[in-house]
């Protein structure tokens, strides 16, 4: 009986002498399967339900090596009621840095059929490029 016991004992060690820890560090990061500029498009609209009804022009920017860029870009609300949105535009340098300060979050009225002008200026003479991002408005 003892011998059986000390046996099992043994035998219970060598199984859990096997196994590992379990890894509990976080997973590595993954590349994107969509490679840049198609991954991060200058017009952003993050909310979803917006996507198919608004409708943009090309953007009119302002830039000269005097004065920060300023960019304006048409937007057409396509559909048949009012939309209550939010915008911002973000200023990148020559390198693709995010300049600051950040713009905050703007609100535009957008009337049927009707087309707006969302328009912000960098406040940095270093603004080469820029996005905007639109959501609704809060």
């Amino acid at each position: 009986m003892m011998r059986s016991a000390i046996l099992c004992l043994m035998l219970a060690c060598l199984l859990t002498a096997g196994c590992e820890a379990p890894d509990r560090s976080p997973p590595a990061g993954y590349g994107d399967p969509y490679p840049a500029p198609l991954n991060d498009p200058q017009i952003s609209v993050l909310s979803a339900e917006l996507r198919p009804w608004l409708l943009f022009h090309p953007a009119i920017i302002t830039k000269d090596h005097r004065r920060p860029m300023q960019v304006q870009v048409p937007v057409r609300n396509a559909a048949n009621r009012m939309y209550l949105i939010e915008y911002r535009i973000l200023f990148y340098d020559e390198n693709g840095v995010e300049l600051s300060p950040v713009m905050g979050w703007q609100m535009a009225p957008m009337e049927p059929k009707q087309t707006v002008r969302l328009k912000a200026g960098a406040m940095d003479v270093a603004a080469e490029s820029y996005r905007i991002e639109i959501k609704w408005a809060r």
